[in-house]
């Protein structure tokens, strides 16, 4: 029994310690993160496991050539700036290599920078941290005070003593009969004031908010629709359009850096995306082509009406047309007739003279 109350009180540091919660917090999106890419081609002194971990939480490696191998290494930029301010040098400090020098970034190895300003992930992760650490307290607190339906008063010791008694059997399922009038009358309850559920709703929505707010940041499409209500294919795809160019951002960082290292140590190192942020790519690419299908679709009726008019004035005037031959073609009918009576007529007369 003491052990499982140990074990709970551990677990519920991530909860009520903020520095616990933050840390642990930091530490499973980091988890999640280590799958954003995936390296091809490296060689066996750089695990590509610890290579995303340094590019992640330091914001940059330096790759170069220690002995035979190619290591990555973490270290310090400094040095003169060039032109464009950036910093030429790169200080390493190695105790398992035996290593402590400075390179030169352009001629000495290839410097692998994790996003375009060479930042970690760890502003991004920290900030989202700690709004999800305040909302789960408070949410947590909101849910702890929904147990607390009456609150009890003893008027003393002996009384508040058989009133604890009585909730303790309460709790483990047994019934217990009270025996003195006394307990009555020195025991009062009223009714607490209960947590709002739409309150408690709120906090939920608000924690979800914070998770998938940092999804969104790092490239992936977690919902966060506060209209509970189905999103159309527009809206999804206006939502879709700005999770991708951070991604893109390191995802080029990495792949240009291969290319250099490819160039300078005869390497065949590439880099794609990986896991789920592979297949939000597949994804945008197929909600693209809906979503022009569905346009091509509402503009195709638009123009079938005019087309059909145009066909139904063409019919009418071939119509017209039609009848008036047949009006011509009738009366040239009866012209002919009325001439051959009138010949026939003069026959007659010139017989009977």
């Amino acid at each position: 029994m003491k052990r499982k109350d140990n074990i709970y009180k551990l677990y519920q540091q991530q909860i009520k310690d903020k520095d616990t919660a933050v840390t642990s917090f930091i530490a499973r999106a980091l988890a999640q993160t280590q799958s954003m890419f995936v390296w091809a081609g490296l060689p066996d002194s750089i695990p590509a496991k610890e290579l995303e971990r340094m590019l992640q939480t330091g914001g940059d490696v330096f790759v170069t050539q220690v002995g035979n191998d190619l290591y990555a290494l973490q270290g310090g930029k400094g040095g003169e700036l060039d032109a464009y301010g950036r910093p030429t040098l790169y200080t390493v400090a190695n105790p398992a290599l035996q290593l402590n020098k400075t390179y030169t970034i352009q001629t000495d190895g290839v410097l692998i920078e994790n996003d375009p300003n060479g930042d970690s992930l760890l502003p991004l992760l920290g900030k989202y941290a700690v709004l999800y650490t305040d909302g789960l307290i408070s949410l947590n607190t909101a849910s702890v005070l929904t147990r607390i339906t009456m609150l009890i008063s003893a008027s003393d010791d002996k009384t508040r003593q058989s009133a604890e008694e009585f909730l303790r059997k309460i709790i483990d399922g047994d019934f217990s009969i009270i025996g003195e009038n006394a307990f009555f009358k020195g025991v009062q309850m009223q009714t607490a004031p209960t947590t709002n559920s739409v309150y408690i709703t709120q906090l939920i929505e608000l924690v979800q908010y914070y998770r998938a707010s940092m999804y969104n940041d790092l490239g992936l499409n977690a919902n966060y629709n506060m209209k509970r209500e189905r999103l159309n294919l527009g809206e999804v795809s206006m939502n879709v359009d700005v999770l991708l160019p951070y991604v893109d951002g390191m995802l080029r960082e990495r792949t240009e850096a291969a290319q250099r290292i490819n160039e300078k140590y005869g390497t065949d190192i590439s880099v794609t995306l990986g896991s789920s942020w592979a297949l939000e790519r597949e994804n945008y690419m197929a909600l693209s082509r809906d979503l022009s299908q569905q346009i091509e679709a509402t503009d195709t009726p638009a123009d079938t009406p005019a087309q059909e008019t145009t066909e139904t004035d063409g019919n009418e005037t071939e119509t017209e047309e039609t009848e008036e031959t047949e009006e011509t073609d009738g009366n040239e009918t009866e012209t002919e007739e009325t001439d051959g009576n009138e010949t026939e007529t003069d026959e007659n007369r010139e017989d009977r003279q």
